[in-house]
């Protein structure tokens, strides 16, 4: 690992991630592909009039350009640093960002489990930025640090977000963070739209060992109940996502399944 970072000239990205679980990767890959990658999130991310924060899943095959984005090299050395070899890409979407009081909320992307987090990270994500990212035009915030508290954001914090600062980068940048890091976003001031790449990657062992999709409802009729929630049937992860209302319900029913009701009161 040691002879990587040092080939790539990352020592002081993986400080940064260290001490501020973020850091921003100046790649001269991500940088000459920028305008291609936010020319696909453009075609591929419908936009109604109406839509604050437009938003796509499940991209990779919809544009050439989005399997050059998520194979950056620095950021695969980086994810590799953060997350082990043999890491698995868990999630990519696109998004248009436009101007309006509209925000994500603060949190960990550590979604899926319950505090506190183990020492070894889970999971990370990557924002490929190709509008420039300021306060104004709706970037990340994060609040450094915060990553080594391994918990989730409790709720005072997520509503008057101490010590909550925007990563700011240039157009072609790479924002990385772990998912222990509390983060969220600005609302956008500026006018036009913040076009982003969201890159997920998560550790190898996390998931299960065998898979029973082939099982159909004649199966499970008479046997326990618990059955289904056991091999995923009640899951939101490993899915094709269109975000329609069941897609909704199931991530409820997943986050009710980790922590309990009221996991985001």
């Amino acid at each position: 690992m040691a002879a990587k970072i040092a080939a790539l000239g990352l020592e002081q990205n993986v400080k940064d991630l260290i001490d501020d679980g973020y850091t921003i990767i100046q790649d001269p890959h991500a940088h000459a592909i920028a305008d291609e990658v936010r020319e696909a999130i453009i075609r591929c991310v419908p936009a109604p009039p109406e839509a604050k924060a437009p938003t796509r899943f499940t991209l990779l095959d919809q544009d050439p350009a989005f399997a050059k984005a998520i194979t950056t090299p620095k950021l695969l050395v980086l994810v590799e640093f953060l997350l082990g070899r043999g890491a698995l890409f868990s999630q990519l979407s696109g998004s248009r960002r436009r101007q309006g009081p509209t925000s994500l909320g603060l949190h960990a992307d550590n979604s899926w489990f319950p505090e506190p987090f183990p020492a070894w990270e889970l999971m990370c994500t990557a924002c490929f930025v190709t509008d420039e990212f300021t306060r104004e035009s709706g970037a990340t915030l994060v609040i450094p640090g915060t990553h080594k508290l391994k918990r989730h954001p409790p709720r005072d914090v997520r509503e008057n977000l101490e010590g909550a600062v925007p990563i700011v980068a240039p157009k072609g940048s790479i924002c990385l963070w772990d998912g222990s890091l509390w983060h969220g976003n600005y609302p956008r001031t500026d006018p036009g739209e913040r076009i982003v790449l969201h890159m997920t990657y998560t550790r190898l062992g996390i998931q299960p060992i065998e898979t029973y999709d082939h099982l159909d409802a004649d199966w499970f009729a008479g046997k326990d109940e618990a059955l289904p929630t056991l091999l995923g049937r009640h899951n939101f992860l490993g899915r094709r996502h269109g975000w329609k209302q069941n897609d909704r319900e199931l991530l409820k029913e997943t986050y009710d399944q980790v922590h309990g009701p009221g996991f985001r009161a």
